[in-house]
């Protein structure tokens, strides 16, 4: 019941309007709930993440995940990344980013999916424990829900 309830409020966080932050340090990562959620949703690609990472993983996705796409965004701009945010109400910080320009086809969701899961596992302290797909008229959109390894 616990562990649903963290759900829920992570779900209504990512729904309810947010602020960006402008630190480079994160003060509330190291009282972060013991829970991750990852949500994917494509074309293009937008991957939120609620919870605690640390700036290591984060790097690495920044620098892995553009390149996992089935288009790759080449050129002038550099690639997207990563923006911590606050929902403004609750406090809860999370992560996001947008691969404008993008496209996933199924084996590029796969690599993106794939690719998530390596960084979390070798920053080792996550463990997957549950999944959700939903296809809407918008595109498909993917959760993730993990939990700290004991």
């Amino acid at each position: 019941l616990k562990l649903q309830f963290l759900y829920l409020i992570a779900f209504w966080a990512l729904r309810a309007g947010v602020v960006v932050r402008d630190t480079a340090a994160s003060p509330m990562a190291s009282t972060a709930p013991p829970n991750l959620v990852a949500t994917m949703r494509f074309n293009p690609p937008t991957i939120t993440l609620v919870g605690g990472l640390k700036e290591r993983t984060l790097e690495q996705l920044n620098e892995l995940l553009p390149s996992m796409c089935t288009t790759s965004k080449e050129g002038r701009h550099d690639p997207p990344r990563f923006q911590e945010k606050v929902q403004k109400d609750s406090g809860i910080l999370y992560y996001h980013v947008e691969l404008r320009g993008q496209y996933c086809d199924n084996l590029g969701v796969c690599f993106l999916f794939t690719t998530l899961f390596d960084c979390l596992e070798e920053e080792g302290r996550w463990m997957l424990q549950d999944t959700n797909a939903v296809t809407m008229p918008e595109g498909e959109c993917y959760k993730f829900f993990f939990v700290k390894k004991s």
